[in-house]
């Protein structure tokens, strides 16, 4: 009854209302030329009403939330604001150029939106347009380069599944966190890639991310890390239009290891056998090495590529995406379906059944909001995804792609002759192996069976909004609920192999068993696991223009629920913002939030943060009007405080985890009730020009301290008071700091109506420090007492290489013993590295480390484009970008049976030395020794400039176009990562990974878009 009495009560209010301020608007937008202009966002000036332009520049907006103007808006031109009378039937826009000009471009922001001219702190955004130039399949490798301040980095390259670590501004605490991804104004912390990774750019209206104080405040506890803004598409005020993309992609690695053919390989590994004093033939005799040199006989002496073996050169990966958008005064929609096609990486010989990767995943996407009453409106956002994969048994292509490698060339294989043991056939069956691997690439892929995983996304919004102008106009209430859930299943059907090793010597084939294994049907098992987020939110939000002030302001509360097989999780956001600004000139925002996490004790569960921030644009001063050059200059300053509960604890801080262990008690977590979430302190000074209508210009720099960081409290605590020190709990005693700089140039030219062109960059650079982290001191001989504290976060220890002997490498017995050094890490051999002895005490050992690099974050990232359009024509190209990245990543050539690279094909030999031949890697070694330590021998400079996308586009004239009754066609030559330009010392992996790591992956596309 009293749900009935609400409704009807709005029903009747709005009825007395209707009458004044419904209207209907039409008209035509055009460019200064008197050109119709197409997508024109039409929008009533209180942001509650939406049409688009056709292609004719036609437009129709119903209207009814009390606007008395809409502005028209689009990218290169001129935002303009038009008053509209009730009785008005038809207006005509012209929107002047401004190529370089978006001070009309709404800015999501999550919780609210801006105006790009309103907006006072630090944010940059991405269009879903730009996004759709990349032909990959996972949204994170979309972003390299396209947002100033965003790291990507590819951690995983897999086709189909591949993954890149965000981190805006660098790091802000020790544990360089990813950001919080907010879609849709509904934040997602937990399993964020479940949907992060499977949005398309097709779904996209525009992401944002988040820079500062100012803008990440609001999200209390989970803003510090930064947050990701993703905005979908709407349904606007206009006839159906449906937009089809097809698109095929061709696949290939980057990089990839140097195929080491067995002549080399044996000769490599009787080098290694022989520095280590095992004599000159320890591994292959004599013949043995002539026969495999020689090739004259591959049945006994193989060459075995097993890359070439096992993968394949070129995958390939097909999809289509299906946009249907449209709308009238009453319902609005916009309806997305997206699917996927993934080929397989390997070469498969199994003809029992498919042990190969395949993936197929369907994307949906639907945002419908429909008026109920006057006053009454809901919005419904229904998506999820449904990913069908099937792996071979022997894991997924991260564990299978180091076993390409694993088995030296020169061994027989991958199946042998074998006889059946009841018929005495001689049949292809006998899976070869080694000692050191017994479970090689082609059975891993081929006799392993395989796993099939289907995963089940959906995420759901629910949203009532109720328009409040019968109190005060500008005022609605929001209430809404979201509800996200992941199931994934997994069918195993698995089987064991038999193995069988060669034995004897080279000269014959003669295998024998390995193991007790025996070859077993498929085996069928299945798990499951799931899980589900609910989020209840409601926010207030008000937004007016009173002469020459503009005000705007929300408050919110939320409230977040996890429940998955562990303990729950559970979050209470709240907060405040409000935007002033005075005359276009003068802009003000504050923004407060009160936030806790069930993770820490009743007494310090809720933290406040707030910010604030201002504005001047001095471009809109009476004094400046006379630079007629000047279009827009905007300074713009942030100060406040973001908050970070992700701070490395276990569930339930402040309780101590006691368990039982028979009769024992078993203690774990040592609690902390006074632990609290940690608060960063950031400021952020920028300024914003435009020039001539083509040329902008941004500038920011930034500073980030944490003083509070969550750390270990052994420090504090002397080691004689007889409890361990790794007993004791985290503290709230940490200090980090983090600050940089940003800059963004971009100059656009429009010739004429069919030429235009544009071009620009940004770069970036931060810099982090851990001042404080509870590190206990090294004793008084350590070279470096702290390996932490005055380092940025991720910081690598390692020895020094001796330099002064010209090479780094002890060149002779004499000079091995003249050097005086005791070796606690191995014996030292000649051909080995000389290391520095910091502390002078003749001992190498690790009082000796040194810093090695700068850390987990590149001191500059940074990335340029440029396009060009010529009448049907258009080119789209970016680089993008990092500098500063160092890494040890060691090249281990002793594992398994011996792994060579180009380095080890000219390692030391004291015959190298004394011809004066080219020397690129210590003495190999069939076992590990004083050269495989963290050195600055094995230091990589990672930085990397790399043209991430090239996109040639056609766009078919009318006739073509209309015999389809189709409004555009569109063909599009896409690429990514198609060239890279590194310092690495040899072109075996690239500048992501190491050598037994899945390489970046090379994309050609070829794309048709069409739109009806």
């Amino acid at each position: 009854m009293q749900v009935a009495f609400i409704l009807l009560f709005f029903t009747a209010v709005a009825g007395v209302h209707a009458q004044d301020t419904e209207k209907t608007v039409t008209g035509i937008v055009q460019d200064g030329n008197g050109q119709a202009l197409s997508g024109v966002s039409v929008t009533s000036i209180n942001g509650k009403n939406k049409a688009v332009s056709d292609k004719q520049g036609k437009f129709s907006l119903f209207i009814d939330d009390y606007s008395n103007s809409v502005e028209f808006s689009l990218s290169g031109y001129r935002s303009q604001t038009q008053t509209v009378e009730d009785n008005e039937n038809e207006v005509t826009v012209n929107l002047p150029r401004a190529e370089a000009y978006r001070l009309g471009e709404t800015v999501y922001l999550g919780l609210s939106s801006l105006k790009r001219g309103d907006v006072s702190g630090s944010v940059a955004t991405v269009s879903g347009e730009e996004l759709e130039r990349s032909p990959v399949s996972n949204l994170s490798q979309a972003l390299a380069g396209r947002l100033p301040g965003l790291y990507t980095c590819e951690s995983y390259s897999e086709p189909s599944r591949s993954a890149a670590t965000l981190r805006i501004r660098g790091a802000n605490s020790i544990r360089a966190n990813t950001p919080l991804v907010v879609i849709d104004g509904i934040p997602y912390i937990y399993n964020t890639s479940d949907l992060f990774e499977n949005i398309t750019g097709m779904e996209i209206e525009s992401i944002s991310i988040l820079k500062d104080a100012a803008s990440q405040a609001l999200y209390g506890i989970m803003g510090a890390n930064g947050v990701v803004v993703i905005t979908t598409k709407r349904g606007v005020q206009k006839k159906l239009t449906v937009d089809v993309k097809i698109d095929q992609t061709f696949e290939q690695p980057t990089t990839r290891l140097p195929f080491i053919n067995s002549g080399e390989f044996v000769q490599l590994r009787n080098e290694a056998g022989y520095n280590d004093g095992l004599g000159q033939y320890a591994y292959f005799s004599e013949q043995d090495v002539a026969g495999f040199v020689s090739g004259a006989n591959r049945e006994l002496y193989p060459n075995n590529d097993w890359r070439k073996i096992n993968m394949k050169d070129l995958t390939s990966m097909q999809r289509v995406g299906v946009n249907l958008t449209g709308g009238n005064k009453n319902v609005l929609y916009f309806t997305n379906l997206n699917v996927l096609q993934q080929e397989g990486l390997w070469k498969t010989y199994q003809t029992k059944y498919d042990p190969n990767n395949n993936t197929f995943r369907a994307n949906f996407h639907s945002n419908v909001d429909a008026k109920l009453n006057r006053l009454l409106k809901a919005s419904l956002n229904l998506s999820g995804n449904i990913l069908s994969e099937k792996t071979p048994g022997g894991g997924y292509a991260s564990s299978l792609y180091p076993k390409l490698y694993s088995v030296p060339s020169w061994v027989y294989g991958p199946v042998a002759d074998i006889a059946d043991p009841v018929t005495g056939e001689l049949t292809k069956d006998g899976v070869v192996v080694t000692p050191n691997e017994d479970n090689p690439a082609y059975p891993a892929i081929n006799r392993s069976g395989y796993v099939q995983h289907t995963i089940t996304s959906v995420y759901a919004q629910f949203n009532m909004i109720l328009d409040m102008a019968f109190i005060t106009e500008g005022l609605n209430f929001t209430g809404g609920m979201a509800y996200q859930t992941h199931s994934s299943n997994d069918l195993s059907a698995l089987q064991q192999f038999a193995r069988w090793t060669r034995t004897g010597s080279n000269d014959q084939l003669i295998f024998s068993p390995y193991g007790t294994a025996v070859n077993t049907p498929l085996a069928y098992s299945k798990t499951s696991s799931f899980y589900y987020n609910m989020t209840y939110k409601g926010l207030l939000d008000y937004k007016r223009r009173f002469g020459k002030h503009d005000v705007s302001a929300i408050a919110f509360a939320s409230y977040q629920n996890l429940i998955a097989e562990e303990l729950p999780y559970m979050r209470i956001n709240s907060g405040i913002g409000a935007n002033y600004g005075y005359d276009n000139r003068y802009l003000l925002a504050y923004s407060f939030s009160y936030s806790g996490s069930e993770q820490y004790s009743p007494q310090k569960r809720f933290t406040p943060v707030q910010a604030v921030s201002a504005g001047w644009v001095l471009s809109n001063e009476s004094f400046m009007n006379t630079i007629e050059c000047l279009d827009l200059l905007k300074i713009r300053a942030s100060y406040g405080q973001t908050a970070n509960d992700q701070s490395g604890l276990e569930r339930y801080s402040y309780l101590d985890n006691i368990n039982l262990s028979g009769s024992y008690a078993v203690e774990g977590q040592i609690a902390n009730p006074e632990l609290t979430p940690e608060i960063s302190v950031k400021q952020n000074y920028g300024f914003d020009l435009t020039l001539f209508d083509r040329l902008s210009l941004s500038a920011d720099i930034f500073r980030e301290k944490m003083d509070n960081m969550v750390c270990g409290g052994a420090a504090m605590i002397p080691a004689y008071q007889g409890v361990p020190l790794a007993y004791y709990p985290k503290i709230n005693k940490g200090i980090f700091e983090n600050k940089g700089y940003e800059i963004t140039a971009d100059y656009t030219q429009v010739l004429s109506q069919d030429i235009s062109f544009n071009l620009g960059g940004w770069l970036a650079r931060s810099e982090n420090k851990v001042i404080y982290n509870g590190e206990s001191e090294r004793a008084g001989d350590y070279a470096y007492r702290k390996w932490e504290e005055g380092f940025p976060v991720g910081q690598e220890f390692g020895y020094l290489v001796d330099m002064h002997n010209g090479n780094g490498y002890f060149n002779s017995q004499s000079e091995l013993e003249a050097s005086n050094l005791t070796y606690e890490i191995g014996t030292p051999r000649v051909g080995d590295l000389i290391y520095c002895d910091l502390n002078a005490d003749n001992i190498i050992n690790e009082k000796d480390k040194a810093p090695l690099g700068h850390g987990i974050i590149p001191r500059y990232v940074y990335a340029f484009h440029a396009g060009a359009r010529y009448k049907n024509f258009e080119l789209n190209v970016m680089f993008q970008g990092v500098e500063g990245l160092y890494s040890i990543n060691g090249f281990e050539e002793y594992a398994y049976d011996g792994l060579y690279g180009t380095l080890q094909k000219t390692a030391w030999t004291a015959e190298r030395f004394a011809s004066g031949g080219k020397i690129t890697y210590p003495a190999l070694a069939v076992k590990a020794n004083a050269n495989h330590n963290s050195n600055s021998f094995f230091l990589e400079d990672r930085s990397y400039l790399r043209l991430k996308n090239v996109e040639f586009a056609y766009t078919f004239p009318e006739k073509p176009t209309k015999a389809i009754k189709a409004e555009q066609i569109r063909l599009t030559l896409s690429g990514q990562n198609l060239l890279t330009r590194h310092r690495l010392k040899s072109d075996d992996y690239g500048p992501e990974g190491n050598f037994l790591s899945i390489p970046v992956y090379r994309f050609y596309n070829i794309g048709l878009n069409i739109k009806f």
